[in-house]
This record gives structure tokens, sequence and C-alpha cells, in this order.
């Protein structure tokens, strides 16, 4: 990425790309070999629990669909950074690629805090919330977020972002200095896009934790398992994103404060630029964090793995027996944090005395801890 000018700046910004050669190609290829199996075991474990109207499947299968159209973008992006940052595919292809790339950070930050949220709701009011908590909500839930971060990200399709340097290569989504929408759109994909759900999901941690520490029949050991868990999927997210979206931040009110001057794109290019890439890093986390943490998502992950080795070495024979309950409905995939949706807690009725509503809460708390033990 190196310089052009913009509509509203005259000038030449000189910035140093050669990160951009080596470091980023590296990382996607990483990216690519590790996230698309998993994500796409992924998918399956969650398609088994929507099978089993579990609404975290929901989510959990619109993280990866996110995480996976952007696992399509890298290999172009790939070729963009190898031919020192040359974009040969055309304006539209450019429009498309960059707009899946980037508007992929804000909706998987998205499903990250409606996870977060409905976790909340079954740890600490499994009671209040069970009829907000079904499959139909999910998916209205879903579509919602889908149509805001669409339309929220949609501005780069309406311009031109094909770009001529001073070495006559053709930039994709890059202009330094920035234009002045830009940096607009970029105060509102820090603080609306990241920092306010980011602020949401450690706020439905800490009352997970809350809820957690006040049960007393609850194991020592699994009250800080649980506890190291709720805090490392903050921190994760926080680690993926954070330097991105601080960096993104300061260039933007840079660039509002002295719109033509190069001196802060200068200084900030490679360490924002390393944080842009870091941000692919989240495709890799998401199927850690929610399928494979316990027991029972990595049986359903390893039983998919395992019937889809049997099927490609058999050629389509019968398969063996251990793989059989895949075509059930019994299969369930337990996250942390998560509800088992038991009849006893979606049916059962209080009664009306405060101590007898506080023991079954307690007992509906009590059997989603023992949901998720080892």
């Amino acid at each position: 990425m190196a310089s052009n000018s913009t509509a509203i700046c005259n000038i030449t910004c000189k910035v140093d790309s050669s990160i951009d050669e080596f470091f980023h190609p590296t990382l996607y290829i990483i990216v690519i070999v590790l996230g698309l199996p998993t994500n796409c075991m992924a998918l399956w474990a969650a398609y088994l629990q929507v099978r089993q109207r579990n609404e975290l499947g929901v989510y959990l299968i619109n993280l990866s669909v996110a995480d996976l159209l952007y696992i399509a973008t890298l290999p172009l992006w790939i070729d963009y950074f190898l031919h020192h940052d040359n974009w040969v595919h055309g304006q539209e292809s450019c429009k498309l690629f960059g707009f899946i790339f980037y508007t992929n950070i804000y909706v998987s930050i998205a499903f990250l805090c409606c996870i977060s949220v409905d976790r909340y709701l079954a740890v600490a009011h499994p009671l209040r919330f069970a009829k907000v908590r079904r499959v139909k909500t999910a998916v209205a839930v879903s579509a919602v977020v889908w149509v805001i971060e669409v339309v929220a990200n949609s501005a780069p399709l309406f311009h031109d972002e094909l770009f001529q340097n001073g070495r006559n290569l053709t930039l994709c989504f890059e202009r330094y200095p920035m234009q002045e929408w830009v940096a607009g759109m970029n105060l509102y994909r820090s603080f609306l896009g990241f920092l306010a759900p980011w602020l949401v999901m450690l706020a439905g941690y800490r009352g997970i934790v809350r809820a957690v520490r006040t049960n007393v029949s609850t194991e020592r050991q699994e009250k800080a398992k649980i506890k190291r868990l709720a805090l490392s999927l903050v921190l994760i997210t926080l680690l993926c994103f954070a330097p991105y979206h601080v960096l993104l931040l300061w260039r933007s009110m840079l660039f509002l404060h002295q719109p033509c001057d190069c001196s802060g794109e200068e200084m900030l290019f490679t360490a924002y630029h390393a944080a842009l890439a870091l941000t692919s890093l989240n495709c890799v986390a998401d199927p850690i964090l929610y399928c494979f943490v316990n027991e029972g998502a990595r049986n359903d992950v390893s039983q998919a793995l395992a019937r889809l080795l049997a099927a490609l070495s058999f050629g389509g024979s019968s398969l063996p027996s251990h793989t059989d309950g895949l075509t059930g409905a019994s299969i369930t995939m337990e996250t942390p944090l998560s509800t088992k949706k038991t009849a006893f807690c979606s049916e059962g009725k209080p009664s009306g005395y405060k101590a007898e509503l506080e023991a079954f809460k307690d007992e509906c708390l009590q059997m989603t801890i023992l949901s998720v033990k080892k």
C-alpha cells in the first residue's frame, strides 16, 4: 500500500508497505488452513443444535457462515499482497471482496454479543426469559443483525475503491490520507460496531460470573472453570479486534483534526496494517471457543470428522458404528455456560412462595453447571 492522493488533499502520503509482502500472506494462509476445516465442523455441530431446537446453534451457524465468507476472500487478498499491493481483478470484485472482508469484523462481533446475552439470560435468569430464548427468536435476531451490519457497512459499494498510486499500482480499499466520509464511518465502526457490543459482552459475562458465584451448590473447581472461560471469551474478542479499532480511531481523529497531514498516516501505517491482519485470527478463535471447549462439542466434531474421513475412505460404504449417532437428533453440542433445555427448566412452574422460587432457580442453574462438566 503505497501512497496516493484524495479528492480533498492534493498530496501524496509515503507509507512503507513492506510488511504487506510477507506478514499478510503468511498469516492469511495460516487462517485458511486452520479456519476452513474448523469452521466447517463448527457449522455442522451448530446445525445439530438447531435440530434439537437450541437457539444457541442459530447464532453459531451465523458466526461460522460469516467466518467462512471472510475466509473465501483471503485468496484474492493473498494475491494482492504478493503482487506488491496491486489489485488486478477489477473494480466490482474489489468492492465485493473488500465489503465482505470488513463487514465480517462487525458481523462477528455482533453475533458474539448475541451469544453473550443469550448465555447470560440462560444462567442468570433461566425462568424469566425462557420463552425469549427460542429458535424463532434467534432467527429473527440474526436476520436483524445481518440487515443492520450490511446496511451500516455498505457505503464502500457506492464509491470507487480502486486507486492508482505513484508507482502505477492499483490499490484496493487503500487511500492515504483517507476520505472525509471514510473518517466518519470509522467513528461509527469504532464506537457502535466494536466498543458498544464489547461492553455488552463484558457486562453479560460479569453477570454470569456473579450468578455462578452466588450458587452455593456449585463446586469451587467448576466455578473457577466457568469464570476462566468467561474471562477468556471477553479477552479473545478484545485481543482480536481492539488493536485494530484503537488505531482506526486514532487515524480517523488525526485526519479530522488535520485532513492533509500525512505524518500520522506514515507513522501508524505499519501498526495499523498489522492490527488489521490480526483481526483474521478471529476466524480461528470462534470455533475453538464456542465448539471445542467441552467434551460434548469435541465429540460432535470428532464424530463428524470421522464420518467424513470414512466416507472418503470407503467410497460411501457402510460407516463405523460410532458415527451412527450423527444421523439422529440426540447429539448435543454444549458450550460452557449454556443450558440444556430440559423439561424441568423450560416447563416447570414455580410456586407463589419466594423461597420455593429461589430454590427452583437454583436447581435450574445447577443443571446448567452440571451439563458442561466433563
